[in-house]
C-alpha cells in the first residue's frame, strides 16, 4: 500500500515546482514586457526629439544631420544616410554619419543604375528592405557594389511625400494626393551580418515619416517665399498699372509720388552710402547730441548706436577749443577746414583722427545741426613714420645703398636708380653722376672676375650674395668694399629691384693684414721662448703645446697633443694646481699663480710656476692657456735662502730666550730663595704667622710665574707643531667668565677696577641651551688670563679694566678694554712674534708670549682677534668665537 504522507509530500512538491515554474515565466514575461516597453518609450522618445527639432526649426540640413546622428546611436549602426533621388534617376547621399573605421558615401554621385525606376513603384508605395547579410541575401553584383563601402547588412525605408495633382481644367488641387519617392533612409551594418528587428524597421519608418515632413515643410516654406515675392511682384505690376492709368487724372500726385520715390532712393543710397563707408559719419544737433551713428563710428570707437543716440556727442567735447571753433562755422553755414586730432576711444585707447564737418539744413532750409566724417589715420600715421624712418635710416646710414634694375642681369646690366648719401662720401660721385649708369663705373683692374662671377650666379637664381672686392672711386683711389646684395619682389612675387648695401672695409682689410703679421711675429716670440704656453681644455686635454717644453721637460710638443696634462702633475699638488688653471674660466678677471710640480721624462720633478688664463678664440669650446716658467734652480737657491734666514731667526730666538729665560726665571727664583733663606734664617719669622703667610704666597707666586711661563712656551710650540689638544665642550659662557673674573679679582692685589658686562645672550632652541657655547675651556683660560693679566698689568693703578661679554647670532664676542700705556704703532707689526715687547714697557715684567699664545688659541677656535690701540690711552682686545 502506499503512504498516504508520501504521496502528499510528492503532490505537495509538485506543486511548489509548479508554482515556482510560474512565477519564473511571469518574471520573465515581465522583463520582456519592461524591455520592450522601455525600447518602445526610447523610439517613442526619439521619434518626439526629431519631430520637436523639425516643429522649431526650418533648417533642412540641421534636421537631417540630426536624424542620421541620432538613429545611429540609436540603433548602434556602423554608418546611417539619407540617399536623395533625383529627377534624372540618379541619386547621391546628402547627409552621413558613419563609424571612422569605414569609407565616406557623403557626396558621391550615383548612377540611375544603383536604384532602377522599376523599384521605385515598390517603395513608393511603402515597401521597406531588410537584409541580414549582404552576401547570401542579394545578387552578386549588388554585393560586389555593397562591399565596397564595408556593408554586410542594411535597412532601408522610403521617405515618401504627398504630391497632389493639379487639373487642368481649373488649376485646381486634387482631393486625392499621390506618393512621391523623395529619396531612402538607409542604416548600414559593417562590422557584422544583421538580423533587423521589426521594432527597428517600425522606427526606421516613423522617422522617414518626420523626414518626410521635415522635407515638405522646408518645400512649403520655400514656395511660401516665392509665392511672397510672386504676390509683391504682382502688387507692384497693378501699383504701377494704377498709376498709369491715373497719371492723367493725378498728374500732381503722381509727380510728388515720384519725386518722394525719388527723395526714398536718394534717402536709402545715402543710407547705404553711410553704412557702407569706411570712415565714421554721424550727425549732431545744435546741443551737440548724436542723432546718427552709422556702423564704422561704432567699430571706430567702440560705442554702439543705443549708446550714444540723443547723447552728447561722445568724440569731441564741448569744452575742445578746436571744436567750438568747428561748430562757430557751421552755425554760420560755412564748412570748416578739417582738423586732425588724437581722441580716446570707448576702451580708453587713444587713436589719430581727421575730423570733418558741414552744416546740415533742415526742409525748410534752415541749420539743425552739422554732419560729421571722421577718418582713423593711426595705421597711416604709423606706415608714414615707419618710412620716414626706414628714409632717415637709408639717408643717415655710415653705409652705401644702392638700388638697381631687376633686368637685365646679363648685357646691359642693371642701372641705377638711387644712391644714397654714404654713396657719395664713400665713392666721390654725386647722384647725377651715377643715376642711369650701371654698378660696372665702379670696377677696374683689380676687382677680380670670380667676385663678379659669383655676383651673377646669385642674380640669375635671385638669391641674396655677399663679396668683398676691390672697387674704384671717382678719382681712381682704390678701396675694399663689402657688398650685400638683396633681391626685392612685389606682392605677386615678380622681382622688381635689387638693393646693394655697401661698407667700405678697407680699415679692416688692413687690420687683418696687421693681425696676420702680428700673429706670425708673436708665434715666432711663443715657438722660442723659454716659457712653455700651453693651450687646454677644462678637461686638461692638450690642443698645443710650445717647442720650448722639449728643453724644459724634455717631451716634444708633438707627443703631448691630444695628453692630458695634469696626468704629469705630483699627486700632491694635484688639486690645488687643477683648481688655480681651471679658476681662468670662472674669473677670468682674477688669475691665481699656482706652482706644482711635474714630471720630467727622465721621470725627475721639475717644480714650474704657471698663470693660466682664459683663452678667447672664434671656437665654441672653452679653452685655457697656461704659461708655466721652470723654477726649479730658483726653488731650490729660495730654499737655501730661506733656510739660512731661519737659521739665523732660530739663533737669533734662541738668544733673546736664554736671555728672556734667564731674567724671567731669576726673578722668580729670586723671590722663591729670597722667602726660603728668610724662613730658614729668622726663627721668628715660622712663629709669626703673617710673615710665614706671606713668604710662602710668595715662594707659591714665583712658581706660579715660572709654571705659567713654561705652559706658554709648550703651549706655543704645541701649536707650531700641530699637536695642542682642541676640546671643546658645551659651556655656561656667562657663567664661566662671572667665576673667572672672582678668580682673578682674589688671585691679584693690585688697586684696579675690573667691571664685568653681558649685553644679551645667545639665540637657542630650548631654555636650558640658550646660555651654551661650544668652546675649549683649558684654552679659553689662557685666552682670559693673558688678556685681562696684560689689562693689568699695563695700566696704571685705580684706573678701570672694562671685560664685556656680547652675544651675536652664531658667535660670541670678547672685548677687554683698558686705559693703559697702550701700544705704539711700530711695535703693533710685530705683536705676534714670540718674545717680542713694547718699547715702552719700561720695567714692567713680561716675556712677549701672552698675545701669541692667544693667536693660537683663537686660531684653534676658528675665531678672529682684533686690537686696536693708542700710544698712552689704552687698548682695546676684540676676540670673536663661533657658539658651535
Amino acid at each position: 500500500m502506499l503512504n498516504p504522507l508520501g504521496i502528499a509530500i510528492g503532490f505537495l512538491i509538485i506543486i511548489l515546482f509548479t508554482t515556482y515554474y510560474l512565477l519564473q515565466r511571469q518574471i520573465t514575461q515581465r522583463q520582456q514586457t519592461g524591455n520592450i516597453l522601455r525600447q518602445q518609450t526610447e523610439r517613442e522618445r526619439l521619434v518626439s526629439q526629431i519631430a520637436h527639432h523639425i516643429r522649431t526649426s526650418l533648417n533642412l540640413e540641421e534636421v537631417l544631420v540630426t536624424t542620421v546622428a541620432e538613429v545611429k546611436h540609436f540603433l548602434q549602426a556602423d554608418r546611417v544616410l539619407i540617399y536623395r533621388l533625383w529627377e534624372d534617376g540618379t541619386g547621391s547621399a546628402i547627409t552621413e554619419t558613419v563609424s571612422p573605421d569605414y569609407p565616406c558615401i557623403l557626396g558621391r554621385i550615383f548612377p540611375a543604375e544603383v536604384f532602377p525606376r522599376e523599384y521605385h513603384h515598390a517603395y513608393t508605395q511603402g515597401r521597406t528592405t531588410a537584409i541580414t547579410n549582404v552576401e547570401s541575401d542579394v545578387n552578386s553584383c549588388l554585393a560586389e557594389f555593397l562591399n565596397q563601402f564595408g556593408v554586410k547588412a542594411k535597412l532601408v525605408v522610403p521617405i515618401l511625400q504627398e504630391v497632389r495633382k493639379v487639373r487642368e481644367t481649373d488649376n485646381s488641387e486634387s482631393l486625392h494626393p499621390s506618393p512621391h519617392l523623395w529619396g531612402l533612409l538607409i542604416a548600414h551594418q559593417c562590422s557584422n551580418v544583421r538580423q533587423w528587428q521589426t521594432w527597428e524597421v517600425e522606427l526606421m519608418k516613423q522617422l522617414a515619416t518626420q523626414v518626410a515632413i521635415a522635407i515638405q515643410q522646408s518645400e512649403l516654406y520655400e514656395q511660401l517665399q516665392q509665392l511672397n515675392a510672386q504676390l509683391e511682384h504682382r502688387v507692384q505690376q497693378r501699383t504701377e498699372e494704377l498709376a498709369r492709368t491715373n497719371t492723367s487724372l493725378r498728374a500732381e500726385i503722381v509727380e510728388r509720388q515720384r519725386t518722394e520715390a525719388a527723395l526714398r532712393h536718394t534717402n536709402q543710397t545715402l543710407q547705404s552710402l553711410i553704412a557702407a563707408s569706411p570712415r565714421a559719419i554721424f550727425t549732431l544737433d545744435l546741443h551737440n547730441n548724436v542723432k546718427m551713428w552709422n556702423p564704422a563710428a561704432e567699430r571706430m570707437f567702440g560705442w554702439s548706436e543705443t549708446e550714444v543716440l540723443d547723447q552728447p556727442n561722445p568724440i569731441m567735447s564741448a569744452e575742445l577749443e578746436e571744436y567750438e571753433k568747428i561748430k562757430e562755422t557751421v552755425i554760420q553755414g560755412i564748412t570748416p577746414p578739417s582738423v586732425e586730432v588724437r581722441q580716446r576711444k570707448k576702451d580708453n585707447s587713444l587713436i589719430d583722427i581727421v575730423f570733418s564737418a558741414a552744416p546740415l539744413h533742415n526742409s525748410e532750409g534752415v541749420i539743425s545741426g552739422m554732419v560729421a566724417v571722421v577718418a582713423d589715420i593711426t595705421e597711416q600715421k604709423r606706415q608714414a613714420e615707419q618710412v620716414r624712418f626706414l628714409e632717415s635710416v637709408v639717408v643717415n646710414t655710415n653705409d652705401a645703398v644702392l638700388i638697381t634694375e631687376a633686368e637685365p642681369i646679363d648685357e646691359p646690366v642693371p642701372r641705377i636708380l638711387y644712391i644714397n648719401e654714404a654713396f657719395t662720401r664713400m665713392t666721390g660721385y654725386s647722384p647725377e653722376e651715377v643715376l642711369g649708369k650701371t654698378p660696372g663705373i665702379l670696377q677696374g683692374p683689380k676687382t677680380t672676375g670670380a667676385v663678379l662671377d659669383q655676383v651673377r650666379t646669385a642674380l640669375f637664381s635671385r638669391e641674396s650674395v655677399t663679396v668683398e672686392a676691390i672697387n674704384y672711386r671717382k678719382d681712381g683711389s682704390e678701396f675694399w668694399v663689402e657688398s650685400s646684395i638683396v633681391p626685392v619682389a612685389d606682392k605677386t612675387g615678380y622681382y622688381t629691384h635689387w638693393i646693394s648695401i655697401q661698407r667700405d672695409v678697407s680699415e679692416r682689410k688692413r687690420i687683418e693684414q696687421a693681425l696676420r703679421c702680428s700673429e706670425e711675429r708673436f708665434r715666432s716670440l711663443i715657438e722660442n721662448a723659454l716659457d712653455v704656453i700651453t693651450i687646454l681644455d677644462t678637461d686638461g686635454t692638450i690642443h698645443y703645446m710650445s717647442p720650448s717644453v722639449e728643453k724644459v721637460l724634455g717631451y716634444r710638443s708633438v707627443e703631448l697633443i691630444n695628453q692630458n696634462f695634469f696626468a704629469w702633475i705630483h699627486p700632491d699638488d694635484f688639486v690645488a694646481t687643477c683648481y688655480n688653471i681651471t679658476n681662468a674660466i670662472k674669473n677670468p678677471d682674477v688669475p691665481l699663480p699656482v706652482e706644482f710640480r711635474y714630471r720630467h721624462q727622465d721621470d725627475s720633478w721639475r717644480t714650474l710656476e704657471a698663470i693660466s688664463q682664459k683663452f678667447v678664440d672664434n671656437s665654441e669650446l672653452t679653452s685655457i692657456v697656461v704659461n708655466s716658467r721652470d723654477i726649479t734652480e730658483r726653488k731650490r737657491l729660495e730654499e737655501v735662502r730661506l733656510a739660512l734666514e731661519r737659521e739665523k731667526e732660530l739663533s737669533a730666538m734662541k738668544i733673546r730666550f736664554f736671555s728672556m729665560a734667564s731674567h724671567e726665571f731669576r726673578t722668580p727664583l729670586s723671590t722663591a730663595l729670597a722667602a726660603a733663606q728668610l724662613l730658614e734664617n729668622s726663627p721668628h719669622a715660622w712663629e709669626n704667622g703673617g710673615k710665614r703667610s706671606r713668604n710662602l704666597r710668595r715662594i707659591q707666586d714665583s712658581v706660579k710665574n715660572m709654571v705659567q711661563l713654561l705652559d706658554d712656551i709648550l703651549t706655543i710650540n704645541r701649536a707650531e707643531t700641530g699637536n695642542l689638544e682642541f676640546n671643546p665642550q658645551w659651556l655656561d659662557l656667562e657663567r664661566f667668565c662671572r667665576q673667572f673674573v672672582e678668580e682673578i679679582r682674589l688671585s691679584n692685589t693690585s688697586e684696579y677696577i675690573l667691571t664685568f658686562t653681558c649685553d644679551s645672550v645667545p639665540w637657542r632652541n630650548t631654555v636650558e641651551q640658550w646660555q651654551q657655547a661650544y668652546l675649549d675651556e683649558k684654552l679659553l683660560r689662557s685666552i682670559l688670563g693673558n688678556l685681562l693679566s696684560n689689562a693689568i698689568k699695563y695700566s696704571p693703578e685705580k684706573t678701570q679694566v672694562d671685560f664685556c661679554l656680547n652675544f651675536d647670532h652664531n658667535q660670541v664676542i670678547i672685548q677687554i678694554s683698558d686705559h693703559g700705556i697702550g701700544i705704539s704703532t711700530t711695535d703693533q707689526d710685530q705683536l705676534f712674534e714670540p718674545f717680542h715687547r713694547g718699547h715702552n714697557v719700561r720695567n714692567i715684567a713680561g716675556t712677549g708670549l701672552g698675545l701669541v699664545v692667544v693667536k693660537k688659541c683663537v686660531d684653534l677656535h676658528g675665531g678672529h682677534l682684533n686690537i686696536v690701540s693708542e700710544l698712552g690711552h689704552g687698548t682695546t682686545v676684540t676676540v670673536t668665537l663661533p657658539l658651535a
